[in-house]
């Protein structure tokens, strides 16, 4: 079963998920949007990066509750944030955990866009050179791949595959790739086997989250999963050409 193969199944199954979730303007809290691609302004560019800083290591109902908390504050842009005194922002922030580091990530990263692209998310990251916009990404601290993947993605609409822990271990039981696979080589391998189009990246990977939270598991709960027919299971034993 190839990467496309899961993916057909897993949107059968599974429906479109919704993915970034953004608050709406009425609203405290977050909303999944099925079919939604691309934000729809600069404000929820800057929210969907928030969130993929905020979410490292921890859960998203953790990150619902610091953006709340942000929000509730009107802290909705990178000079909004550049305002707020560390300790003020860390405990904002707190319910995301390593709030200390997270308070400098996100810092940082507002820093650099206000200096260095004051016409926005938009403007820099939805530009043609993507290479390029990536690596800038990973230049700054606290920017890995994972969340510089998600932020070009999710925040800019750019077709970019982005792997996590989910799609490593998912991939690794279905033989895609050997199980020391690193980033670099698993998404090498999403990317050759699924259509190079933003839509379909969104959806694959909260598919795979979908699919790792509820039957993928550390230790697998098989017995509804949708692909259990064509699983080679923990072995990882490659059953695909």
């Amino acid at each position: 079963m190839t990467p496309r193969d899961a993916f057909e199944i897993l949107l059968e199954n599974f429906g479109p998920q919704g993915w970034w979730p953004v608050t709406p303007p009425s609203g405290k809290n977050t909303a999944y949007r099925p079919r939604v691609y691309v934000p729809q302004s600069e404000t929820e560019r800057f929210e969907i990066t928030l969130g993929a800083i905020l979410t490292q290591n921890t859960s998203w109902k953790n990150v619902e509750r610091a953006l709340s908390a942000l929000f509730a504050e009107g802290i909705r842009t990178p000079r909004g944030l550049l305002a707020v005194p560390p300790e003020k922002l860390r405990r904002l922030i707190r319910p995301s955990g390593y709030f200390v580091q997270k308070e400098k990530k996100l810092r940082i990263f507002a820093w650099h866009l206000v200096r260095a692209h004051p016409r926005g998310l938009g403007a820099w990251l939805g530009g043609k050179d993507l290479d390029l916009a990536r690596r800038e990404l990973l230049s700054l601290w606290g920017i890995g791949p994972e969340t510089a993947d998600s932020i070009l993605l999710y925040a800019s609409g750019q077709p970019v595959c982005v792997v996590d822990a989910y799609t490593l271990r998912i991939g690794k039981r279905l033989g895609w790739y050997p199980e020391k696979t690193d980033y670099a080589a698993a998404q090498k391998c999403l990317c050759e086997n699924l259509p190079a189009k933003a839509p379909v990246y969104n959806e694959f990977h909260a598919l795979m989250v979908a699919l790792g939270k509820n039957f993928c598991k550390k230790t697998p709960v098989c017995a509804n999963c949708p692909l259990k027919r064509k699983c080679a299971g923990k072995k990882g034993e490659k059953i695909w050409n």
